[in-house]
């Protein structure tokens, strides 16, 4: 009998399709996910994706670091910790992001992700309502827009030129969102060497930005990875 079910499954495996969810269902593959399959072929130079050279890697100091932590802070390393991350860790870089922008400590709240994905999934889990406006620009990080689509925005697309995004163009959209009595959530910019234009947003139009994002109460998402 256990023999007659085993060969019944091997030959007709499940279809676990039909218990996805609905949200499941919609999903697709990440362009991000397709793009770095050709980077696994040696002889293959991919520019597709943002990929580090492999030479700059720190490997001596990862190893040395890495073998100081599981000497010293094994106990500490290896176990399970706060929803955050490691404490430590978090002050560490808040202290390095007082130093480096001038924020102060108090007012810096720092949460280590697995990633920029689970970063972007997390905001979009958090902020995003169906139907919420959610203004990127044009073009923008793909795997952002994955991630977002999940949760079923509204997306306005803002053009882009050598300084980064329109603001004059993000003002009269603004302004035409609100006499239609709608709300734009945040603002996701990739202001620093913008992925895929390459572009740096100017000091001046940061600057508008925040003006317009206290203006109209919407938050900023800076995606700032370079």
């Amino acid at each position: 009998m256990h023999e007659k079910l085993e060969r019944k499954l091997a030959s007709e495996p499940l279809n676990f399709e039909s218990f996805f969810s609905e949200k499941a269902l919609q999903m697709k593959a990440s362009e991000i996910r397709e793009l770095l399959k050709l980077v696994e072929t040696s002889d293959v130079i991919s520019l597709a994706g943002g990929l580090p050279a492999p030479e700059t890697f720190p490997v001596e100091i990862i190893k040395k670091i890495a073998q100081e932590v599981l000497t010293e802070h094994a106990d500490k390393a290896l176990q399970y910790g706060t929803t955050k991350g490691f404490t430590p860790l978090r002050l560490a870089l808040a202290k390095w992001m007082e130093k480096r922008y001038g924020i102060p400590m108090s007012k810096v709240e720092i949460m280590i992700v697995a990633g920029s994905q689970q970063a972007l999934d997390l905001i979009g889990r958090v902020f995003i309502n169906p139907g919420d406006i959610v203004v990127v620009e044009a073009p923008t990080y793909l795997a952002a827009l994955n991630a977002f689509k999940y949760y079923d925005p509204e997306f306005v697309s803002i053009p882009m030129d050598h300084d980064g995004m329109r603001i004059d163009i993000l003002e009269e959209k603004l302004e035409e969102l609100k006499r239609e009595g709608k709300r734009v959530k945040f603002v996701y910019t990739v202001s620093t060497f913008q992925n895929p234009m390459g572009v740096t947003m100017s000091l001046d139009r940061r600057k508008r930005l925040i003006e317009l994002a206290k203006e109209y109460d919407f938050l900023i998402v800076e995606d700032n990875p370079y």
